[in-house]
């Protein structure tokens, strides 16, 4: 009898320590990189349950989407509310039901420790994204989950000129709006229209800052001015849809004058009319969640003709105008255009148009860098270039030459080439950073030189000038004159190549929001021998998580392309500023 009360005793312990390690196995969770459109995610974690099969805990997916859980005992079900719909996940079943429609997974849902596990299946299938209304993308592989909340306006971007600013807020489709005053502000109210909440602290000395976001139904951008306008227009613009809004300024501005705008670095909140709502500084959006920049917009929308509401305030130029709402503004919304009309050139010092070569860094067998997720950085400097060309188009005062049009080799000799064949004015070449640091990150730009800033710069050139391997033996004709004149015109341009690094540099805190890592030294191949100033940028770092899903976002993309624009208009303002000077 003891035998037998022994062995049960041991098959007992045994079938327990089973058990705990089965417990504990479900458990074994690693960490991964959770990026919601382009912003990294605080923390979260994968969980194995099988060597082969991992799952997200249901909790923390709430908190990624913002949604909230409500726990059905009996039925050992789980239900995700999420706008004005709900998601029923049962426990150790395949079936979900995504509003109403039942669907079964290849895997089933887990209870573990009176927490349910999901499948990644369940938040990549496309019923999860029609409710949450962002699309999912998981790998495995690097452990990176990609969340792209839906919206059909894609961007607010800003151009600023001596004697207007303009607005353009990109539409992926044809939207109705309308535009009003609000206490030293101009807010665009656009029916059906959603946007991802952000704000940009242009502090242009004309606007303060732009804010903008999604509530109900409306998508609702918000112009802080600086100053009284002289008049306000409004217009919808076709092939792209966009919206555009030109203010007028009150006097003329110098926009030849260098000054980074420099986002504030206090958190400090601000009270408005309403003591029981607080408005943000969303000056600096990366400090604050998207709860408060919500709740900011919501006030906006409910207090429209409120003449207490307060603008969000900045901390860069300090004005006494006294912004009344004694502006005009022109509604010529029945007024449709193909394009923004063009702007005839108004400078004296030159009769031509400038001709800039733009550069897409890398193409055809030559990827360039490739990301965690596969991002390949010949695709991503091309979809840059090609919005850059687009900006310059409108502008009379340049002419474009691209490199590149799609996807083909060009050796980096040839790319000088052609920019000296056609007496270019201006040289850019556009790339992506990597660093074996995924954390690294940020923006710079570089002019040529014999020696590097530091041994950071001198990597990335000498990672950009591993083409040439590619390429094969180089021609000797071409690479001797390349040499010479490298020596030659290496001082003659150094100097405006660093002017042009600087201008572009200085528009980058407020439209990028990533960090300025700022202007550089390096003997980059690709800018020897330019007969004419010459940039190479580095857009942001493709080998950070957050920042490859920013450089796959369109509106990153055109933000990168706004900020070289804005630079090289500037720089050729100070230019003409100059020439008129002497």
């Amino acid at each position: 009898m003891k035998k037998i009360t022994s062995l049960f005793f041991l098959l007992f312990t045994l079938f327990f320590s089973v058990c705990v390690c089965a417990e504990k196995k479900d458990f074994a969770s690693e960490a991964i990189n959770v990026i919601t459109d382009g912003e990294p995610f605080l923390s979260a974690s994968v969980y194995k349950v099988s060597e082969q099969t991992n799952y997200f805990s249901i909790k923390e997916v709430a908190k990624m989407y913002n949604a909230t859980l409500e726990w059905k005992p009996v039925s050992s079900q789980v239900t995700m509310h999420l706008n004005n719909r709900k998601i029923d996940i049962k426990a150790n079943s395949v079936d979900v039901v995504f509003g109403r429609k039942l669907r079964k997974m290849s895997l089933p849902s887990r209870l573990i420790k009176n927490d349910i596990y999901v499948p990644p299946e369940i938040l990549t299938s496309q019923y999860f994204a029609e409710i949450v209304e962002a699309d999912t993308k998981w790998n495995p592989v690097s452990l990176v989950l990609n969340i792209t909340h839906h919206s059909n306006i894609s961007a607010v971007r800003y151009f600023t000129r001596p004697e207007s600013t303009q607005i353009l807020i990109q539409l992926e489709e044809p939207l109705s709006y309308t535009v009003s005053k609000d206490s030293g502000a101009v807010v665009i109210k656009i029916l059906r229209g959603k946007i991802q909440s952000d704000s940009i602290h242009a502090n242009n000395g004309i606007i303060n800052d732009i804010v903008y976001g999604t509530q109900g139904r409306f998508a609702i951008v918000k112009i802080n001015l600086a100053q009284t306008p002289k008049l306000v227009k409004t217009l919808m613009l076709t092939k792209p849809n966009r919206i555009s809004v030109d203010i007028t300024h009150s006097k003329n501005i110098d926009i030849s004058s260098l000054e980074e705008t420099t986002l504030p670095e206090s958190e400090e909140e601000y009270n408005v009319s309403n003591d029981s709502i607080k408005a943000v500084d969303l000056t600096s959006p990366e400090k604050y969640g998207e709860a408060q920049i919500s709740e900011f917009i919501s006030v906006v929308a409910n207090n429209e003709n409120n003449k207490d509401l307060e603008k969000v305030p900045v901390t860069k130029f300090e004005h006494n105008n006294i912004i009344d709402d004694s502006f005009i503004i022109v509604d010529d919304t029945a007024t449709i255009a193909d394009v923004v009309p063009k702007q005839e050139s108004k400078r004296k010092s030159h009769k031509y148009k400038k001709i800039i070569v733009l550069d897409a860094g890398h193409g055809g067998q030559d990827p360039g860098a490739i990301g965690p997720n596969g991002t390949k950085e010949k695709d991503i400097n091309l979809a840059i270039v090609q919005e850059l060309k687009t900006i310059f188009d409108s502008d009379n005062d340049y002419k474009i030459i691209l490199t590149r049009e799609k996807d083909t080799f060009i050796p980096l000799a040839e790319r000088t080439n052609i920019a000296n064949e056609q007496k270019a004015d201006l040289f850019i070449s556009i790339h992506c950073n990597v660093n074996f640091d995924r954390s690294v990150n940020g923006f710079e730009i570089y002019f040529l030189s014999e020696k590097s800033t530091n041994s950071e710069a001198a990597a990335t050139a000498t990672l950009e000038n591993s083409v040439l391997k590619i390429e094969g033996k180089p021609d000797k004709k071409r690479s001797l004159l390349q040499d010479m004149l490298w020596s030659m015109i290496l001082n003659e341009y150094i100097n405006e190549s660093s002017e042009v690094c600087s201008f572009i540099s200085a528009e980058t805190p407020s439209r990028l929001k990533i960090p300025n890592r700022g202007v550089k030294q390096a003997s980059f191949y690709v800018l020897r021998g330019t007969q004419m100033p010459a940039v190479l940028v580095e857009s942001a770092f493709l080998s950070n998580y957050a920042q490859e899903a920013k450089l796959c976002s369109k509106k990153f993309r055109t933000a990168v392309a706004d900020s070289i624009y804005e630079g090289v208009v500037k720089y050729y303002a100070r230019k003409d500023k100059e020439q008129k000077n002497k």
